[in-house]
């Protein structure tokens, strides 16, 4: 069985709200950005540290170095403790789903995986 196996297909909006919220996530229908953008030939130390993420989520992010990918951003309504300036990134490569986070750019802003949060 090869990796293309586990491969996650979002290839509409929907199957992209719907991977969304099968991890909690509630998120609004419509992205707030859609983004194609084209990721490093070699990986930086951000990156690598992204990359890293990613593949503690299974996601082959790393494997799509120079490639031409579309990052779509989702507002988050639900993220506990903390109800605006939330957003998940999903990162495509086509249809498949090659990385993705969860980051909030307000005061004490953050950077996470895709899990959601353990409520404390």
């Amino acid at each position: 069985k090869d990796a293309a196996d586990d491969a996650i297909l979002l290839p509409t909006d929907t199957a992209q709200v719907e991977f969304l919220q099968s991890l909690g996530w509630q998120v609004d229908a419509a992205p707030v950005e859609t983004l194609d953008m084209r990721l490093p030939d070699t990986w930086d130390e951000e990156w690598t540290a992204y990359g890293k993420m990613q593949a503690e989520q299974g996601l082959p992010f790393t494997d799509f170095a120079g490639a031409t990918v579309r990052r779509i951003t989702y507002s988050v309504t639900n993220y506990p403790h903390i109800p605006d300036g939330v957003q998940a990134n999903l990162y495509l490569a086509g249809e498949q789903l090659i990385g993705g986070d969860i980051i909030f750019t307000g005061q004490g802003g953050f950077q996470t995986d895709l899990r959601f949060p353990a409520e404390s």
